[in-house]
């Protein structure tokens, strides 16, 4: 049992991979909830990045600005509703990691949500 447990750690360790980000500084306001049913526009989006971990991350780290990406859709909208962020090993991320004996380690991060176009005020207009 000893020696299944020191075979496997290594290819159960390939998974951890965690991802960092503060929404923060993104110029529009976020939620997390679905778009509602009176909002003048709602586009949906999807933006996909890659967290990689270099030598166990003696070589660095290669994490993707979630915020940056964030505010760069965003631009020209009212805000960001139904935001989900996501990680997870796609096929080619795990032989990557598998080829390199786990001295790289990928992860495909998911960025989806709704773009959202408020109406405006009538005595705005």
């Amino acid at each position: 049992m000893r020696r299944l447990t020191l075979l496997l750690a290594p290819l159960l360790l390939s998974a951890c991979v965690s991802l960092e980000y503060d929404l923060g500084s993104v110029p529009v306001p976020i939620s997390a909830k679905p778009a509602e049913a009176d909002a003048a526009q709602v586009q949906a989006f999807e933006i996909e990045a890659k967290n990689i971990l270099w030598v166990d991350g003696l070589g660095g780290r290669s994490q993707p600005d979630v915020a940056a990406l964030l505010t760069e859709q965003a631009a020209g909208w009212d805000r960001i509703a139904g935001l989900r962020v996501t990680q997870g090993a796609t096929f080619h991320d795990w032989l990557i990691a598998h080829l390199t004996l786990t001295l790289v380690r990928m992860k495909t991060v998911v960025i989806e949500g709704q773009l959202v176009r408020d109406r405006q005020a009538r005595g705005a207009e």
